[in-house]
């Protein structure tokens, strides 16, 4: 009896570690942006979708846009944060999506984003993914 308790017991612990390092947390929140800043040249000219994919670690919670009363570009940049905290929270890591223009309407993502109180749901997820990146810019205020 008591060997199979020693047996499961460490069958458990070696799941266990197992798991923990598959999991690994993000510490530097800063450093895991500006790795696709530095990057970036990988995702300019591609769309949104392929950043979205390579971020496995530590998806995007928040996203503001910089909408334009403009008809050809009427979306020029896009900010994400990482943190569920108010957008407009002061520290935050924000990176700066700036979209190749185009003339999609930004209606919706302007309903979304009241809607939602600016999170980065599914909803937003599917308006950006076919968006192409123009550039990427990394920064804490």
């Amino acid at each position: 009896m008591k060997k199979t308790v020693n047996i499961l017991l460490i069958a458990f612990l070696i799941l266990f570690s197992g798991l923990a390092q598959a999991q690994k947390t993000v510490s530097d929140t800063l450093a895991y942006a500006k790795k696709f800043q530095t990057n970036k040249e990988k995702y300019i000219g591609k769309k949104f979708s392929l950043l979205l994919k390579d971020m496995t670690q530590l998806p995007f919670k928040k996203a503001k846009s910089d909408i334009k009363e403009d008809r050809d570009n009427p979306l020029p940049g896009t900010s994400f944060r990482f943190s569920d905290k108010d957008i407009d929270a002061y520290g935050q890591v924000t990176v700066v999506i700036k979209w190749k223009p185009d003339n999609t309407p930004t209606t919706p993502l302007e309903f979304f984003e009241q809607e939602h109180n600016y999170g980065f749901t599914v909803s937003e997820k599917n308006f950006f993914e076919n968006k192409i990146i123009q550039d990427i810019v990394v920064y804490k205020q």
